[in-house]
């Protein structure tokens, strides 16, 4: 079993420590020496999980965690639901049984079960739980497969106790370098349709280009920029992604307005159609809101959409209100849409489409600029000012921001080449994702010359800061910065927007949403695991200075923690 993750080329495996997979341990730490692949060890299996997610996005290739029978499992599963909805490749084992009862101690009656992959089979791709050595080789090596193949995900796989400590008379093959193993290739896009939907692109008024998960693949931004321009389409980032480089002319993040004008909306790789293309316009509540649709838009989906998703959850939305498709893996379809619109293209009509996106473009970012000028001296810091000093702390380095929190971002401030330098959000809204997916992705940049960024709400750090000592114990540098309200922000504007629905006053929406008396000194957490650590901060002018030693610090191989104490809007 231990050869078979060799064979497939893992780097590393994440895990916290369970004794149903203790024969596979010792093979990992014993047999193959610690080394390809070697072990993270992690505080809770919840960030095991995050850090295999992490890893995957940050690499490219599919991330490993292993979980402790059913309790490991239970620990684990909000992450496991979050790679899922992220469509994240992993490959997350766990040790069950023993499937003999003659050879179960008390505690195996507890924490095994009869379908041990029940726990999360309605948000994994597939499962298994193998009786033989031989049905372990062909599980573990056809997860991969499955994990890898589009629309990727997590894939969950039980691996017998008494299994794992029967001894071998005589070293076997894995297979793991057969055909039969190696995911299908991509997925191409019908010739017919590209040249359809391109024309209907060409021919449109007002075109919107929306893009989403591909955001996190760096090949995608040069055929995303020659299919913009060639249509002289408005883009927008779908949420929690980004795609088009920020100083692109057409690139209109932050106008609420471009939505709504839109004639013919091309969403490429997004998981929520709604959302993306039309938005949820309940009157229940306003906060997270995207800006109105255009609810007579011609909506075309490019995607694998239709293959992902079971019945269990209701990830995605609705039906989605799309009238057209292109069913492909993404970036295939999105080179061949660049290259229909180029050569079908050129119209002077679409050369002053663009002219008039340029100039709401440079709109867009003045009123950016105006309004960090506007917030520039508050204290407690605002998370306008704190987003542009962490951009500008960086700039100079080869950074990559693998995690931010979305609620709180405000956009405008920095410069994103385009895909692949953030690597998205959680996935699921499962918070206590950013510290293990940090560590994970600055596991997976170690030794690469890039600079790890994350910045992180203190509620998401409070539910796993343990990740650090992982970072620092196997010197994986990386920037964290805290942003602390010193509230659960995001449902303490709940309790506002409720309390304003009902007429009553908003002064007691902060009970039982508040982290304070104590306020807890979440810099000392970090000192705590090992990491340098400045703060708490709620100086404005004292932001710039922290935020230069931790990225020294970061260059010299440590991790970097600076908390600073921000408003809540």
């Amino acid at each position: 079993m231990a050869q078979a993750l060799r064979d497939r080329g893992v780097e590393w495996v994440f895990l916290n420590p369970g004794s149903s997979y203790r024969g596979l341990h010792d093979s990992l730490v014993n047999y193959l020496g610690d080394e390809n692949p070697k072990i993270a060890l992690a505080t809770h299996e919840a960030i095991a999980v995050a850090m295999a997610h992490g890893y995957a996005k940050a690499s490219g290739k599919p991330g490993y965690a292993i979980l402790h029978n059913l309790v490991g499992l239970m620990n684990g599963s909000m992450s496991v639901f979050n790679a899922f909805c992220d469509q994240t490749p992993m490959v997350i084992l766990g040790g069950s049984g023993p499937a003999d009862p003659d050879k179960r101690r008390f505690i195996d009656w507890a924490h095994s079960a009869n379908t041990q992959g029940d726990l999360v089979r309605a948000y994994v791709k597939w499962t298994d739980e193998p009786a033989t050595l031989a049905g372990a080789m062909d599980s573990m090596l056809r997860a991969e497969r499955i994990a890898r193949t589009g629309p990727p995900g997590p894939v969950y796989v039980s691996l017998d106790a008494g299994l794992q400590e029967e001894p071998l008379d005589a070293t076997q093959e894995t297979g793991a370098a057969l055909p039969r193993y190696a995911p299908p290739p991509d997925l191409q896009p019908d010739p017919a349709a590209v040249e359809r939907v391109a024309r209907r692109l060409i021919e449109a008024e007002a075109p919107l280009v929306v893009c989403g998960r591909l955001g996190i693949e760096a090949r995608a931004t040069e055929p995303l920029i020659r299919l913009v321009e060639a249509i002289g389409a408005a883009y927008l980032d779908d949420r929690c992604t980004v795609c088009l480089p920020t100083s692109h002319p057409q690139n209109l993040n932050g106008d609420k307005a471009a939505r709504g004008e839109a004639d013919v909306i091309l969403a490429i790789d997004v998981h929520d159609l709604t959302l993306a293309t039309r938005g949820y316009g309940t009157g229940r509540s306003q906060i997270m809101g995207t800006g109105a649709g255009a609810a007579d838009a011609h909506v075309i989906d490019v995607s694998l959409n239709n293959w992902f998703g079971n019945s269990w959850s209701r990830f995605g939305g609705p039906t989605p209100p799309l009238d057209d498709q292109i069913q492909a893996t993404p970036l295939k379809a999105l080179e061949a849409l660049a290259d229909a619109a180029e050569r079908l293209g050129g119209s002077p009509a679409i050369a002053a489409r663009r002219k008039r996106l340029a100039e709401r473009h440079a709109a867009v970012r003045g009123n950016a600029k105006k309004r960090l000028e506007s917030r520039w001296s508050e204290s407690p810091v605002s998370m306008d000012r704190l987003t542009h000093e962490v951009h500008e702390a960086v700039s100079a380095e080869d950074w990559r921001l693998v995690v931010r929190n979305h609620r709180s971002w405000r956009d405008g401030y920095w410069d994103f080449p385009g895909c692949g330098y953030y690597l998205g959000g959680d996935g699921g809204g499962g918070v206590g994702y950013g510290p293990g997916a940090a560590v994970g992705a600055a596991l997976a940049l170690k030794d690469q010359d890039v600079f790890p960024v994350s910045i992180i709400g203190d509620g998401d750090f409070m539910m796993a800061p343990g990740a650090l000592w992982t970072a620092t114990h196997h010197k994986a540098p990386l920037l964290m910065v805290i942003m602390n309200n010193r509230s659960w922000g995001n449902d303490e504007l709940h309790q506002r927007e409720v309390a304003h629905q009902r007429g009553r006053a908003v002064d007691r929406a902060h009970i039982g949403q508040r982290t304070e008396e104590p306020h807890v000194d979440l810099a000392a957490i970090a000192r705590g695991f090992g990491a340098w650590a400045a703060g708490p901060i709620d100086d404005p002018e004292a932001v710039a200075p922290a935020l230069r030693e931790a990225v020294n610090r970061v260059k010299n191989g440590e991790v970097a923690v600076v908390e600073v104490i921000t408003g809540l809007v």
